[in-house]
């Protein structure tokens, strides 16, 4: 529900004012040879905004229908292994004038006893601008809307020996009207969360590459997903689907995804 002067978190009918506030980059990684690093945030709009720096634990999970989301906790349980609290951003509130740009500083003291592994958090910037006009048919009427939007940032966090995989299991495919759906469940392996693509080929009876698509993935802990690409004009016939993961991350600088083995699995595709 709107209230005049209220506030509406994330409101999509005003795109500009939600783009208004970034932050750069999007993954930040640190480690014991590292323990500070910096972020920028930066308004791009035209009225002043208030931004306010928090982190909290987080991972990315996957909903009852497979799809991924961010999964938030502000009191972890100890098994769960969070950074939130003890990375701490320098200055932890700011205020961003139009075109105005402000470097944040990241800096980790985790426990002297900290077990080797990886940790991880969330940073999140919650931007408070000015309000926005609302349109109304009385002219002797004027209201407006404050935004507060909320950008989240991925910390992650290493110590020691860390390192990763994943496998892939209940892996299958069906074809429903001009779309294929797939869906696996993944586990990822080792003491750091997979990051990695996953890609997608149709290959058909001669070994031909019919159809081909790359997701980024991330798997902190056991999850089915599901997937559904287009598959308009691809000729009826019997084909087999193969899913490839990979260590490689476009969206990451080189060496930020830990390094882990290729892992392959396949399923037949009836494409009626």
């Amino acid at each position: 529900m709107l209230a005049f002067g209220g506030s509406l978190a994330g409101l999509l009918l005003l795109p500009a004012a939600i783009h208004a506030i970034f932050v750069s980059p999007t993954a930040v990684f640190m480690d014991e040879k590292a323990p500070s690093t910096q972020i920028t945030l930066g308004n791009a709009g035209d009225r002043p905004e208030e931004a306010e720096i928090n982190l909290q634990f987080g991972f990315v999970d996957t909903d009852s229908t497979g799809t991924p989301f961010v999964r938030r906790m502000e009191d972890p349980p100890p098994q769960f292994p969070s950074a939130a609290g003890w990375i701490r951003p320098f200055p932890r509130r700011v205020r961003l004038e139009p075109g105005d740009r402000q470097v944040v500083r990241l800096l980790a003291q985790p426990p002297a006893d900290l077990p080797d592994g990886e940790y991880w958090s969330r940073l999140i910037v919650t931007a408070r601008g000015g309000s926005v006009p609302v349109a109304s048919t009385d002219t002797a009427v004027q209201a407006g809307v404050s935004l507060e939007i909320q950008l989240v940032t991925s910390v992650t966090y290493r110590k020691g020996l860390v390192t990763t995989g994943v496998t892939i299991s209940d892996f299958i495919a069906v074809v429903r009207g001009d779309s294929l759906q797939a869906g696996a469940r993944f586990t990822r392996q080792g003491n750091g969360a997979y990051l990695g693509t996953a890609t997608f080929d149709v290959v058909d009876a001669s070994g031909r590459r019919a159809r081909s698509w790359s997701v980024v993935m991330a798997v902190y802990y056991p999850m089915y997903r599901r997937f559904t690409f287009p598959l308009a004009s691809l000729e009826p016939g019997d084909y087999l689907l193969r899913l490839t993961l990979t260590s490689d991350r476009s969206d990451l600088q080189k060496g930020q995804a830990l390094p882990a083995a290729t892992v392959t699995d396949s399923v037949a595709l009836d494409v009626p």
